[in-house]
C-alpha cells in the first residue's frame, strides 16, 4: 500500500467550509451606528469646551495679525490678558463653550465698533462683566492712549467687518 493517507485519495468526499456566514449584517450596521454617535458625543465635548474657543480664537486673531506685520503689539497682549481673564472665568465657573461665544459676543458687534477706542470699550466691558476689576481698570487706561490709525486696529476692525 501507498504513503497516501485514505482520505485524500477519497475524491469523492464534498469539501464542508469551515466558516459559515450568519446571514444577517445588521449586527454590524448598529454597531457602526453606535460607534459614529459616540464618537461625535466625544467631539462635542472636547468642541464645546472653553480652552478649545479661545484657542480658535486667538489663532484666528494671531492669523490676522501676522497677514499685517504686527502680532508683537501692545493690543495683541491686552487681547491676550483678556482671553486669558476669561478662560480662568470659565473654567472656575463651569461654563461651556457656547457660554464663552457669548461672553466674547461684543468683540465682534460690527454695529457698536466703528474705532479702535470702540474695541476697546468692548473688551472693558466683558473685562467688567466677567468680574475682573484690575484688567477692566488696565483697558481703561489704555483706550485713552490707542492710536485711531494703527494698522493692527485697522486689521482687527477689517477681519471683525466694520
Amino acid at each position: 500500500m501507498s504513503d497516501v493517507p485514505v482520505s485524500v485519495t477519497n475524491t469523492a468526499e464534498v469539501i464542508q467550509p469551515v466558516v459559515e456566514s450568519s446571514g444577517s449584517i445588521w449586527g454590524y450596521v448598529a454597531g457602526g451606528v453606535a460607534l459614529l454617535i459616540l464618537a461625535g458625543f466625544v467631539a462635542y465635548k472636547k468642541l464645546n469646551t472653553p480652552a478649545f474657543i479661545i484657542n480658535r480664537v486667538r489663532k484666528r486673531n494671531q492669523k490676522e495679525m501676522q497677514k499685517q506685520g504686527v502680532e508683537n503689539s501692545d493690543f495683541m497682549i491686552d487681547l491676550d490678558k483678556l482671553f486669558d481673564s476669561i478662560l480662568k472665568y470659565a473654567n472656575e465657573n463651569k461654563k461651556t463653550g457656547g457660554d464663552v461665544i457669548k461672553i466674547i459676543a461684543p468683540l465682534n458687534d460690527t454695529a457698536r465698533i466703528k474705532t479702535p477706542r470702540d474695541m476697546y470699550q468692548s473688551m472693558i466691558y466683558i473685562a467688567n462683566d466677567i468680574h475682573d476689576v484690575a484688567l477692566a481698570r488696565e483697558l481703561k487706561n489704555k483706550s485713552k492712549q490707542v492710536k485711531a490709525s494703527s494698522s493692527l486696529m485697522n486689521g482687527l476692525l477689517k477681519r471683525a467687518g466694520v
